[in-house]
């Protein structure tokens, strides 16, 4: 099983996971092993995928940054992808592609596999290009897309990863209110997604599927469950704002929903649905050695 973007957090978590796995053996390249606009070391890497699976995590995830070098975005995302799903038919392997809830425009209700994509950002219009790209080279991917998530601890650069360090360095210098936006999504485990997404393979699924945590949150709700893992609730109070007030400068290509939440309905009528609560996971996820530095007299 060949992993692109194999030191991202998604990619680490997948090659964690199929190394237990009796069926997969894991080749994860991170971005410095092969650079996926690079078509010629691309098509090398044949070897690793002949009559497996390719699981294409490699991508430019930060949002911003997308909006403020969108030829580079492009060529990442969609481009990198067209070479990756040529790999994928030229070596006969199943291509397993991560996709981001980002496609989607969100609304009030549930979104399910028949929702319009309708992406806000830069960002998400080119994921949703580069799945058009796989949907195209390939007679039986799969698609997987996937709520907003967490993991790897040290390589976190997502809302958790993210908003700790900010949240300790808030409370060091003695605030004792924190203000945290309102938008919602369905904070989501990378060891859950990962491993969900390995029994589908294992199942040889292909077609669309959603998948995410068990339950939808607001960002403040993450932050205040953060305080209660990691034993702050005596010195640090999580304030609830509005998120316009915390995200006034997402305009135009950086936009995002404010609120995106998956029914993930295929995953659950089809039994595959393997995922947990939220709030179990991410407090089973902070016991990571790595944030034992943010814990109390630790």
């Amino acid at each position: 099983m060949l992993v692109t973007g194999g030191g991202g957090m998604l990619g680490t978590a997948f090659a964690e996971a199929a190394g237990i796995s009796p069926r997969f053996v894991p080749h994860a390249l991170s971005h410095a092993e092969l650079d996926v606009r690079d078509e010629a070391a691309v098509m090398k890497c044949a070897d690793r995928a002949a009559g497996g699976w390719i699981v294409h995590c490699a991508a430019m995830v930060d949002v911003k940054g997308c909006a403020a070098d969108p030829a580079t975005a492009r060529a990442v995302i969609v481009d990198g992808t067209r070479n990756v799903a040529a790999l994928a038919k030229a070596s006969g392997a199943r291509l397993l592609f991560p996709q981001s809830f980002l496609i989607y425009g969100g609304g009030d209700g549930l979104i399910d596999e028949t929702t319009p994509p309708d992406p806000l950002s830069l960002y998400g219009a080119l994921k949703l290009d580069a799945e058009a790209v796989v949907l195209e080279t390939l007679d039986d991917p799969l698609v997987i897309r996937m709520a907003g998530f967490f993991g790897g601890g040290p390589i976190d650069k997502n809302f958790v990863g993210r908003i700790i360090p900010v949240m300790h360095r808030a409370m060091t210098r003695g605030d004792a209110v924190f203000p945290v936006g309102d938008r919602v999504w369905q904070p989501t485990w990378t060891k859950d997604l990962a491993e969900n997404a390995l029994h589908l393979m294992h199942l040889d699924a292909a077609g669309a599927y959603q998948m995410a945590s068990h339950g939808e949150a607001a960002f403040h709700e993450v932050a205040a469950e953060i305080v209660a893992a990691l034993g702050w609730a005596e010195r640090l109070r999580v304030e609830p704002v509005a998120s316009a007030l915390v995200a006034r400068e997402e305009t135009g290509p950086e936009r995002r929903p404010d609120r995106a939440v998956l029914s993930c309905e295929r995953l659950r009528c089809e039994g595959r649905d393997l995922q947990r609560d939220w709030r179990a996971t991410l407090h089973a996820y902070l016991t990571h050695p790595h944030f034992d530095q943010y814990r109390p007299g630790v």
